[in-house]
């Protein structure tokens, strides 16, 4: 775990945010969660979802109770004062307001360099993912955590086709 000065990392924060708010309560269902994340950067993270819970156990962020039925799984809830540190890493607005990793805005500039075809045809692709990936989040249905953040990642892919559509009637 980062520092008591930094807070918690962002892996951290959501894994807390899994256990507390989502009610995944075991480290297999907190991984889950990760692998079935739409975001490739989260679903990328489910390796270090276990190394994470150990490090919040030994903090004191989360408490872990051997399961019943001779299974090494322990049930893991958030304790007080991890929910304090929660509140806390969910409420710093420097971090919040971060723009954080974006795969999309790290590639903007670069399609911007490239010759007038290839360029198109990125953009078009990369819309038509877009549109993929809207079709698919608008079809699920989630607890009310996990709905917040689909709407605002809608909202941003909805945004990044705006950028694109203007991109590609440069080209025209």
């Amino acid at each position: 775990m980062t520092s008591s000065i930094a807070g918690l990392t962002e892996l951290e924060g959501a894994v807390l945010s899994e256990i507390h708010h989502r009610a995944n309560r075991t480290a297999f269902q907190v991984q889950r969660a990760f692998q079935r994340s739409p975001s490739v950067e989260w679903s990328g993270s489910a390796g270090a979802v276990y190394p994470a819970i150990r490090r919040l156990i030994g903090a004191g962020l989360i408490a872990a109770t051997p399961m019943a039925g001779g299974r090494k799984a322990q049930a893991l809830e958030v304790t007080s004062a991890g929910i304090a540190a929660l509140t806390a890493w969910a409420c710093d607005p420097m971090r919040a307001a971060g723009v954080g990793l974006d795969p999309f805005r790290l590639r903007s500039g670069i399609w911007r360099t490239m010759p007038d075809a290839a360029r198109r045809m990125a953009l078009e692709a990369v819309a038509a993912e877009i549109r993929r990936d809207l079709a698919r989040e608008g079809a699920v249905d989630t607890d009310p955590v996990e709905r917040t953040r689909d709407e605002l990642a809608m909202r941003l892919q909805r945004t990044r086709l705006d950028w694109i559509a203007e991109e590609l009637a440069s080209l025209a």
